[in-house]
């Protein structure tokens, strides 16, 4: 009679906590903190000053998103590409959007080639993003350019460039953002590495 009675208590505590984790499961998501979303893309551009390049590169962004439900954020962004005159161009700085727009300001340098001096400069960006594709363009300012005393080489001055970047979204922390316009901006919503997928 004891053993029936702890088998059926031990049963009972059993479809308790079932219950409990059920209703936890089905409980709808009340937070509304931060979420941090990491996109990377690659990066197409064409422009420049006194001479114009095609540059293929890279592209990392992270962003934050201070509230699960609003579609501003705030972040840092990250470019290297190869430019077909034979240089590499380096850009970082700070980025930030509300929907579809979004805006980066940060430096930017380029190497030095046979015929074009290096250069430092102020990078200024914007672009509009319709899912993994953002249209936009840059501009540099030179802030130093990188001659050497009596040196023959071209300055490219004040660049202007078309930008295309072809990026993916993961979220990295955080909740998953809700659907909405923050989806049309990020490709239909943000990947979750951590998810479990059915079959």
């Amino acid at each position: 009679m004891k053993s029936s009675m702890t088998l059926a208590a031990l049963l009972v505590s059993c479809a308790l906590a079932a219950s409990t984790a059920h209703a936890q499961d089905q409980a709808p998501n009340t937070d509304t903190g931060p979420t941090g979303v990491l996109r990377l893309g690659k990066l197409y551009s064409f422009g420049g000053g006194t001479d114009l390049q095609h540059g293929f590169g890279l592209d990392v962004r992270y962003h934050v998103f201070p509230e699960r439900n609003m579609d501003g954020h705030i972040g840092l962004f990250a470019q290297g590409q190869y430019e077909l005159g034979d240089a590499w161009r380096m850009a970082g700085g700070l980025s930030a959007g509300w929907g579809m727009f979004g805006i980066e300001i940060g430096v930017s340098h380029r190497t030095e080639t046979a015929l074009m001096a290096g250069s430092t400069g102020l990078h200024i960006g914007q672009a509009f993003t319709f899912g993994p594709l953002s249209v936009g363009g840059r501009v540099t300012i030179p802030l130093v350019d990188h001659v050497a005393q009596g040196s023959s080489m071209g300055i490219q001055g004040i660049e202007g460039a078309l930008v295309l970047r072809l990026g993916f979204d993961f979220r990295v922390h955080g909740q998953r953002r809700s659907s909405g316009c923050g989806a049309h901006h990020h490709g239909g919503g943000v990947r979750d590495p951590h998810a479990q997928h059915g079959h």
